[in-house]
């Protein structure tokens, strides 16, 4: 089989940001063909039709991801197929010849390439009408919404960096229909219209003269004691500092290359405050098989009945995918996803 496959092993020596920024991908993936794998026990195996590029996509290839590449592997993380072949056990047998949205485990074998393989129990079969550039994407950022909002009390407000990100767009619908206000963060002015229209009750430019004072005066208003925060930077100290007691900044991104300091450690001591992170794939591993088919039910509805839709910004065949990465990830808006075939 085809894929894109990492030219190198382990993680970077040097941490840095993040971020989608991918000006050399050739430095990091190479198009090859290496034997289509075989599914182990409890996995399956799929025939790819479309993945998703996630900013976690881009710090994995980089090295900078928690999870260590395996040189000569095809890289990415998510996708849609139909599941050509199980290993030993019931549910993969189940999922045989089913259109499945997925995300590949560390065990399995990556979405940028004609095959993959994943743990049968991470391939959600998928409801009829959906879409495949939706089904593409249906477990990073949506469950990832859906996960992080249950942090949030109904009836309160909470603080969300980065909000132009198609998490961004998820987030504000969501919120808006169980009764939560989502103050966004954004740093241009072009989606603050649409974030309102989604359902943000608030959207600050940060680029804006008067943004500190507007920020300020929000979270004097809502009190806020949820931050989620794709960014990780200075910014985002500033941010979790102006908020109040027992304001949690609960990190699952790193946009930004800026220290992330505290910059009040006495507001960790006589406030409450605290500081954690947030991985989807911790999140999966430690939730209920119940609580995850309920989420993810959620998510493939949401898309179903068009209460939410992925904006995709460039489709890149397999073949011209590591040409054209640069100017496909270098535009503002939209998700980028590879598709199996030559056209």
């Amino acid at each position: 089989m085809k894929g894109l496959l990492l030219r190198q092993g382990g993680l970077a020596e040097k941490a840095e940001s993040l971020g989608a920024h991918f000006d050399r991908p050739g430095d990091y993936l190479e198009l090859g063909e290496i034997p289509t794998p075989k599914p182990g026990p409890g996995q399956v195996l799929i025939k790819m039709r479309r993945a998703t590029i996630n900013p976690s996509d881009i710090a994995f290839v980089k090295g900078i991801y928690g999870q260590p590449r395996i040189e000569g592997k095809p890289a990415g993380f998510e996708g849609v197929g139909v599941v050509v072949d199980a290993g030993p056990g019931l549910f993969g047998k189940f999922l045989k010849g089913r259109d499945v949205g997925f995300y590949a485990t560390p065990d399995g074998s990556g979405t940028w390439a004609e095959y993959a393989v994943t743990q049968a129990m991470l391939a959600l079969p998928l409801k009829k009408g959906l879409a495949d550039r939706d089904a593409a994407g249906l477990i990073v950022n949506p469950v990832t919404a859906v996960a992080m909002l249950d942090m949030v009390k109904p009836g309160t407000a909470f603080v969300f960096s980065a909000a132009a990100s198609q998490l961004g767009k998820l987030m504000a619908g969501l919120a808006k229909d169980q009764g939560k206000r989502m103050i966004a963060l954004v740093r241009r002015e072009a989606p603050v219209a649409m974030l309102k229209d989604l359902g943000a009750a608030y959207v600050l430019n940060e680029s804006d003269a008067d943004y500190k004072t507007d920020l300020a005066k929000v979270l004097e208003k809502e009190k806020p004691v949820i931050f989620l925060d794709a960014v990780a930077g200075h910014r985002s100290a500033q941010t979790h500092n102006m908020m109040g007691d027992r304001a949690r900044w609960v990190i699952y991104g790193r946009l930004d290359d800026s220290p992330a300091e505290i910059l009040d450690p006495g507001a960790m001591i006589f406030q409450r405050k605290v500081v954690e992170g947030f991985w989807t794939t911790d999140w999966a591993a430690k939730t209920s098989f119940v609580q995850k088919m309920r989420v993810f039910g959620e998510v493939q509805n949401r898309f179903r009945d068009g209460r939410w839709k992925t904006d995709v910004s460039a489709e890149l065949p397999l073949n011209q995918a590591i040409e054209r990465l640069p100017q496909a990830l270098a535009q503002p808006d939209g998700k980028v996803q590879i598709v199996m075939h030559d056209g």
